[in-house]
């Protein structure tokens, strides 16, 4: 058993983790598939697809607290 978080200190959960991840993935995929779409390609869309992923993740990640 895991010691009680101090007082005013944020307890991060693993849902929150997993949430983030998914909807990382959620965004990357949808990019993608628009970009794939609008005529858009290569690593251009990838990388700027990676990086919008990566910033909703990380703001599901921190938001869920």
């Amino acid at each position: 058993m895991s010691a009680p978080a101090p007082r005013g200190a944020a307890k991060r959960g693993r849902a929150s983790l997993i949430g983030g991840l998914a909807t990382g993935a959620a965004v990357w995929a949808l990019w993608i598939a628009v970009a794939a779409r609008l005529g858009w390609g290569g690593a251009g869309a990838v990388v700027s697809g990676l990086a919008a992923a990566a910033a909703v993740a990380f703001w599901v990640r921190i938001a869920d607290l």
